[in-house]
C-alpha cells in the first residue's frame, strides 16, 4: 500500500507465508471514509469543516457528526489508520529479513511515492484549470480555502514538493508529507520499535503521550509521526499478535472479545466527536482523546488480522477492490469533488456529490492501472539498479563474479 494518507502495499508477506490481505480491505474502507469526509466538507454547515457551522441537536448533521455514525465521515482519524498501516507494512520487511537492502529501499520508496504524487498533481491541475474556482461561500470555509481562483504553474511545483511545498491544488497531499518523512526515517523507527520489543506497552504509551503533546502544542510532527511508530511496534510483535489471536480463537468467548476490541477501538477512534461540542468546554479533553487515536487504530488493525469473521469481510472481493484503488482514490478525489461543486454551482450541496463520488471511483480505477501499477514496476527496477550500482562501485572485488551473475539474472527476469 502506498501512503495514504498514508498508504503502502499491505500485501506484504509474513514469515509464515500468509499475506496481510485483510489490511487491504481495511485500507479500502478508510479511503472511502476520507472520500465521504471531504464530500461533506462542501457543506459549510458540516461540523468540523473549516468555517463549519453548529448542527442543532437532532438534525441530520448532528446525527452524522456526534453519534457513532461519525465513523462514516471520520476522515482525519482514518488517515491515522493509514499511518499505522504504513508503519506496520513498511517496517515488516526490515525486521523480517536479514541483510535488508537499504541501498535499494530508499530510491525504490521515493519512486513508489513520488510517481503517483506527481501524476495526481498534474491531474489536479487539469481539474483546477477546467472551471474558474471563485467560491461564493464565505471566506474561511473549506471550499473557499481549497479553491484556486488564480491558478498558475507554480502551484504544480509546490504541490509536488512534499517536504516543504503547498498542496493547495490537491489537499490530501498534506498526509503524504508525513508518509514521505517516515519513509526517509525508517531506520530510526525500526530500531526504536525493536528496542521496545519486550516493553511494547511502554512504547505504545510513549507514542500516545507524544501524540497528545503534539495535539496540545500544535506540533504536527509529534501529532502524526507517532502513529507510524505504533505500526512499527505491531510489525516487530506480529508473530505474538498472530499467536495470541490463534489462542483466543480456540476459546468460547472469542467472538465477544473480538467484538469488544473492534467496537471499543472504533468508538475510541471518534471519541472527540462523541462528547460533541462539550470538548470545547474542557480544553484538556480534546488533545487527550486525540492522543489515544493511534492506539484505537492499532486495535482495528489487530482485530482485522485476528477476528476470523471480520478478516473474511475485509478479504471479500468488494473490500479488496476498494483496497486496490484506495491510494489512487485518496490522491484524486478532492480535485474532482471541488471541480464538481463548481460544475453544478447553484444546485443543492449534495447534487455535485452524486456526480463527483462515482467519477472519483472511475478515475481512481484508471489511475491505479495507468500510474500506480507502473510505479510499482519502476520502483522495483530502480531499486535493483541502485543496489547493483552500489555493489559494482563499493563491493569487494572477490564478489565480482557473483555480482555479474546477479546482474545477468536480473536482466533475464521478466
Amino acid at each position: 500500500m502506498t501512503g495514504t494518507g498514508g498508504n503502502v502495499d499491505v500485501t506484504t508477506a509474513t514469515k509464515n507465508g500468509a499475506r496481510l490481505t485483510a489490511l487491504d480491505g481495511l485500507r479500502g474502507v478508510a479511503a472511502v471514509v476520507v472520500l465521504l469526509h471531504h464530500s461533506l466538507y462542501t457543506n459549510p454547515e458540516f461540523p468540523g469543516a473549516p468555517g463549519g457551522g453548529h448542527a442543532p441537536v437532532g438534525s441530520p448533521m448532528w446525527w452524522i457528526s456526534y453519534t457513532p455514525l461519525k465513523l462514516a465521515t471520520a476522515g482525519v482519524e482514518s488517515v491515522i489508520v493509514f499511518f499505522v498501516l504504513s508503519g506496520l507494512v513498511v517496517t515488516l520487511p526490515v525486521v523480517r529479513r536479514r541483510g535488508f537492502d537499504w541501498v535499494a529501499y530508499f530510491p525504490r520508496r521515493v519512486v513508489r511515492l513520488m510517481v503517483p504524487v506527481a501524476a495526481s498533481v498534474l491531474l489536479a491541475a487539469a481539474w483546477v484549470a477546467a472551471i474558474p474556482q471563485v467560491s461564493t461561500q464565505p471566506s474561511g470555509t473549506w471550499l473557499s480555502s481549497s479553491s484556486t481562483p488564480a491558478f498558475s504553474w507554480e502551484y504544480v511545483v509546490k504541490a509536488i514538493d512534499l517536504l516543504g511545498g503547498d498542496g493547495q491544488i490537491n489537499n490530501p497531499l498534506w498526509s503524504l508529507r508525513w508518509e514521505f518523512a517516515f519513509s526517509l526515517l525508517l531506520p530510526v523507527f525500526a530500531i526504536a520499535a525493536l528496542a521496545v520489543r519486550k516493553w511494547w506497552i511502554g512504547g505504545l504509551a510513549l507514542a500516545c503521550a507524544l501524540t497528545w503533546l503534539g495535539a496540545r502544542a500544535g506540533s504536527a510532527e509529534l501529532e502524526y509521526l507517532p502513529a507510524f511508530f505504533v505500526g512499527a511496534v505491531i510489525a516487530v510483535r506480529l508473530d505474538v499478535v498472530r499467536n495470541t489471536a490463534d489462542r483466543i480463537n480456540r476459546r468460547w468467548f472469542r467472538h465477544p472479545l473480538w467484538a469488544l476490541l473492534t467496537v471499543g477501538s472504533a468508538l475510541l477512534l471518534i471519541a472527540p466527536w462523541l462528547v460533541g461540542p462539550g470538548v470545547g468546554q474542557i480544553p484538556e479533553l480534546d488533545p487527550v482523546l486525540k492522543g489515544l487515536v493511534p492506539l484505537s487504530a492499532a486495535g482495528l488493525v489487530v482485530a482485522a488480522l485476528g477476528w476470523t469473521p471480520l478478516r473474511a469481510v475485509f478479504e471479500s472481493r468488494p473490500f479488496q477492490f476498494l483496497g486496490a484503488i484506495s491510494f489512487s482514490l485518496y490522491l484524486v478525489h478532492v480535485p474532482i469533488t471541488i471541480f464538481s461543486t463548481y460544475l453544478f454551482a447553484g444546485q443543492a450541496w449534495y447534487v455535485p456529490l452524486l456526480f463527483a463520488i462515482p467519477l472519483a471511483v472511475l478515475v481512481a480505477v484508471g489511475f491505479t492501472w495507468l500510474i500506480e501499477k507502473r510505479s510499482h514496476g519502476w520502483s522495483k527496477a530502480v531499486g535493483v539498479w541502485a543496489s547493483a550500482r552500489y555493489q559494482a562501485w563499493f563491493g569487494p572485488e572477490e564478489d565480482a563474479p557473483a555480482r555479474a551473475e546477479t546482474r545477468e539474472g536480473a536482466t533475464a527476469s521478466p
